[in-house]
């Protein structure tokens, strides 16, 4: 059975937890995603509140997860979670698309940022974008087979220069008064789908720009006193994103109008350009590139957990999600999570990789949350340290919300989401084959029936 090696201590308090979440959602897609809202709702006004809204939906997610960390603090997260709802049947599903497509699909499209920063801080040729993914994908995947502790040394090493940089570049645009309050007049959403279909569409990569909240939970078993320090690093973590994400998309707004956001896939470089030149632009490509850097490192490391926690349960997985007992990782975890991840790249887009995960992602954010009415029926005595403020009405709201979402992404973009839903299918046969080879192995032969 896959386990941790026996010299393996918990190396990571409560900081470590709530960096390892701004981190991975503090990486790169708040400097990317705004153009993509711009393109889906135009209107200054509702671009910020769809950022707020992005913001109050992570954080009721994250009040739901509090409650399920605080009784299940086991490595594997929504895995676990899934298993204890609804059977082996369920976290099996999840890993494998974690695997296939979410963990894979999400490292990909953060590379793709990286790649396309890294291009224009170098002056190199656009046709070397891919090139440049692949091998940050690499890199850091060689560093996070050595040890947790390199891969915690990354994330605290960027994570407050991460924090400070946004803060100032909030104080720089405001004071500079560079930018026109103008800006914030009333636009028309100029779209054929509808002010409510646009504005759920531009949710999706708002949403996955806040994704990785919930990460921390992955490793919950290399956390010291579990129980508390997770879900204090969750509501800690989403509520001060949000707070930053919404102001920096104030500035972008005042010193760039809406149509011109809509175009600038750099906003956050075009934006420092015109605070301080072209050497402000040439800085912040700088920071993006390391901070893309710390969260692809952040999900290398969270992903391989929850294919470790299949290994304890799963044959197929077992050799796959088993401890190095030299470095304390699950090195082929890696090492396939690191060749799924280029394989998207090389066949892949931007705009591709969020809807081809969008539709997996709110999918299994539905399950797990809708598992907390199932596990207060089925372990009603079992230790809670935290309980979801607004039961049970704030779970069912934010699994109405997923479903939309869902069904949103389905209707908009279906062949993106049929590939993503033959993923998760896949793993049946899969799944099926592994649990025969497991009653196989723990029948007994007739001998050995015989000897009993």
């Amino acid at each position: 059975m896959s386990s941790y090696p026996q010299n393996f201590r918990k190396i990571l308090g409560r900081w470590d937890s709530m960096a390892i979440i701004i981190s991975i959602v503090i990486g790169v897609g708040i400097f990317r995603v705004p153009s993509e809202v711009a393109r889906y709702l135009g209107s200054p006004n509702l671009m910020l509140l769809a950022w707020l809204v992005g913001g109050m939906i992570s954080a009721l997610g994250s009040l739901c997860y509090a409650e399920l960390s605080a009784s299940f603090p086991k490595t594997g997260g929504s895995y676990i979670y899934l298993q204890e709802s609804y059977g082996s049947w369920a976290g099996f599903l999840f890993g494998w698309t974690e695997l296939l497509a979410v963990r894979t699909g999400s490292i990909a499209a953060v590379s793709f940022i990286f790649a396309e920063y890294s291009q224009s801080f170098l002056s190199l040729d656009k046709s070397l974008v891919k090139s440049i993914a692949v091998s940050g994908i690499l890199i850091l995947s060689i560093v996070n087979a050595l040890g947790l502790k390199y891969g915690k040394k990354i994330q605290n090493l960027f994570t407050i220069p991460k924090i400070l940089s946004l803060v100032g570049r909030i104080l720089f645009g405001v004071l500079s008064k560079k930018g026109n309050i103008s800006h914030f007049n009333y636009v028309p959403v100029n779209s054929d789908k509808g002010i409510f279909l646009s504005f759920g569409l531009a949710l999706i990569p708002i949403l996955w720009t806040y994704g990785g909240w919930h990460e921390n939970t992955f490793i919950a078993e290399e956390t010291r006193n579990a129980r508390k320090t997770i879900p204090i690093a969750l509501l800690t973590g989403v509520s001060l994103i949000t707070l930053l994400y919404i102001a920096i998309n104030f500035i972008y707004l005042y010193l760039v109008p809406a149509k011109e956001i809509a175009n600038a896939n750099l906003i956050a470089a075009d934006t420092l350009q015109i605070l301080a030149g072209e050497r402000g632009r040439k800085i912040l490509e700088a920071f993006i590139i390391i901070s893309s850097l710390g969260c692809i490192n952040a999900m290398i490391i969270t992903g391989s957990r929850v294919t470790y926690a299949m290994g304890k349960d799963n044959a197929i997985f077992r050799y796959i999600g088993e401890m190095n007992g030299r470095y304390g990782t699950p090195i082929r975890a890696i090492i396939i999570n690191a060749v799924w991840s280029i394989a998207l790249i090389i066949f892949g887009t931007f705009n591709k990789l969020l809807f081809f995960t969008g539709i997996l992602v709110w999918l299994f954010f539905a399950l797990v949350v809708g598992g907390l009415f199932i596990l207060r029926h089925k372990h009603p005595n079992i230790e809670r340290p935290y309980k979801v403020w607004g039961y049970p009405f704030l779970p069912a709201i934010f699994v109405l919300i997923c479903m939309a979402l869902v069904l949103d992404t389905t209707i908009l973009y279906p062949l993106q989401s049929f590939f993503g839903l033959c993923i998760l299918m896949s793993g049946i046969p899969i799944f099926m084959i592994s649990r025969k080879k497991i009653t196989l192995k723990t029948q007994p032969t007739q001998e050995e029936g015989h000897e009993k």
